[in-house]
């Protein structure tokens, strides 16, 4: 069996269960997020574009895990809205993109470097959708519209679809998404606490996101 650092990037995402949904006004602000991400385990980050800077913010990050020994982190960009955008993301070395919306440029350019595509969708229709462009992952979103029943619905029709619910999800409530068929979720704010993160209070922002990791079955 290959170690968890020679793992192929899907297998990689899959078993990260919780990808932090880094989306900060500043980019040192969202460079920290994503080190505290690395120091606690997490397997993937992803950086929205709504990030100032997020290329840089990206191979610092990138920089940062590879000094660490976390070599076997996925590093992605969310937010990705068109063609130009996710060139870019893959030029500066992003392991997978992420749109809100079924977006099949991002899907037809992540195939071809490589990477891994997320596309957004939150009806059945838009799912077909996402599914035609090539979507590896289908983000269910805004999650906290439909919740957990609205993602079992879907599950119960796209069943080999796998799928990421992302936009309200938390700690008190992702098991109800894992339940529900959830792969992975993405989690944004809430992730993180707002008072920790503004005194960057890394040791209790750290086992904070552990806790979130273990309850997800991240080992």
């Amino acid at each position: 069996m290959p170690t968890h650092a020679t793992l192929p990037r899907w297998d990689l995402l899959r078993a990260a269960r919780v990808i932090p949904v880094l989306r900060y006004h500043d980019s040192a602000t969202a460079l920290y997020a994503a080190q505290v991400a690395l120091r606690a385990g997490c397997r993937a980050i992803e950086l929205t574009w709504t990030i100032p800077n997020v290329l840089d913010v990206l191979q610092a990050t990138r920089a940062d895990s590879r000094l660490s020994g976390r070599d076997d982190v996925l590093i992605g960009v969310g937010t990705v809205l068109d063609a130009d955008q996710a060139r870019l993301a893959l030029e500066a070395g992003a392991d997978f993109l992420v749109a809100p919306g079924v977006v099949p440029d991002v899907a037809e350019l992540a195939a071809a470097a490589g990477a891994i595509s997320m596309l957004g969708a939150f009806t059945a229709t838009e799912v077909i959708a996402a599914r035609a462009a090539g979507a590896d992952v289908v983000k269910v979103f805004p999650a906290s519209s439909g919740g957990p029943g609205h993602l079992s619905a879907l599950k119960a029709v796209f069943g080999d679809t796998v799928f990421c619910p992302t936009g309200g999800v938390s700690r008190e409530n992702m098991a109800q998404y894992f339940a529900a068929g959830a792969d992975m979720v993405g989690i944004g704010s809430n992730l993180y606490d707002k008072d920790a993160l503004a005194r960057q209070d890394t040791d209790a922002l750290v086992a904070q996101v552990r806790q979130v990791l273990g309850e997800a079955g991240v080992v």
